[in-house]
């Protein structure tokens, strides 16, 4: 049985497990994120089989129709199919949409598994209550959750309270991390807890609002990189990977002091597209040390570098590996 298989089955064992428990049905959906995977949604909407509803509800985003995340209720076929562990998936379109998924970059991020004892419109309404967000300047933003990795994030950022709410319909959340663990919640799964109700959008402070920033600019670094040395990296790369690698070259520019978004983008950069340990060059490791984020910018502070050592260290690399 592959992975996202036995994630499925487990949460439908815990649904019944929690139902015979409670004597209360608890109900098994998946969250989908099709955003830029629209022609995943069309077999979804096509079926007579499936229940489900948008998250979008609500919104302003609510007209982008054929790229709303949608809330999905789990069918008898589906529940059937993957009873008989086989790899064909003959009838069952949910079964096939978590194939396509994690045949995808980052698809196995789209998908949220979530056990509640609301039925689908109330679950579908309290999702949507935490889609945007407000500061005290008013601004407003949206809170894209439905891809797990964000909704990680929000877990780190949300007060106790906020956290609590969030959960409090749900009995299991499960989804996937980006270290390849699966992080599980667990909520009450009290039935009458919906968030629907309340005020919209909810209330973030300036703090919440700049954790979540500060969470994603890996992420909007890497994709500033590809979008530059598209060229150099290739396509076949995946996000994931620019991702981790990123992270690692982050790490080390910030040894040197490299504070500065340019900056950051120049040493990132340098790291992936040039050589992973440039810096340990003995032409370019003084001048990063006297760098330290003072004076002039980063590249001001390398322009002393000869072009033939910068030329020098992919053919080191490839000597390396």
């Amino acid at each position: 049985m592959t992975d996202w298989k036995a994630l499925l089955g487990g949460m439908l064992r815990q649904a019944e497990t929690l139902s015979a428990e409670t004597g209360v049905m608890v109900n098994a959906y998946l969250l989908v994120d099709f955003r830029g995977r629209a022609e995943l949604a069309e077999p979804v909407r096509a079926s007579a089989d499936l229940s489900y509803g948008s998250v979008w509800l609500g919104t302003e985003l609510a007209v982008y129709g054929e790229i709303q995340p949608l809330l999905i209720e789990v069918d008898d076929l589906t529940r059937s199919e993957l009873r008989l562990d086989t790899e064909a998936t003959r009838g069952s379109e949910l079964l096939r949409l978590l194939r396509r998924l994690h045949e995808t970059d980052g698809g196995k991020f789209a998908v949220t598994y979530i056990l509640s004892p609301l039925p689908l419109p109330e679950l579908m309404a309290h999702c949507a209550y935490f889609g945007d967000y407000s500061l005290p300047d008013g601004r407003e933003y949206y809170l894209h959750f439905y891809d797990s990795r964000i909704l990680d994030r929000a877990f780190l950022v949300w007060s106790d309270a906020e956290r609590e709410r969030f959960l409090a319909p749900l009995s299991r959340l499960r989804y996937l991390r980006r270290d390849g663990s699966v992080a599980q919640w667990s909520g009450p799964g009290a039935v009458r807890a919906s968030a629907a109700g309340l005020p919209r959008p909810h209330a973030f402070s300036l703090a919440q609002h700049q954790a979540l920033l500060d969470l994603d600019y890996p992420d909007k670094l890497a994709q500033q990189i590809r979008r530059i040395y598209l060229g150099v990296l290739g396509s076949d790369m995946r996000q994931d990977e620019l991702h981790a690698r990123v992270l690692e070259q982050m790490a080390r520019a910030r040894a040197y002091g490299v504070e500065t978004e340019r900056d950051m983008l120049d040493y990132v950069a340098w790291g992936i597209t040039i050589s992973p340990r440039f810096d340990e060059h003995e032409a370019i490791q003084p001048a990063l040390r006297a760098f330290k984020g003072r004076g002039p910018g980063l590249s001001q502070a390398l322009a002393d570098v000869p072009d033939a050592v910068w030329d020098s260290l992919p053919r080191a690399e490839e000597k390396d590996a």
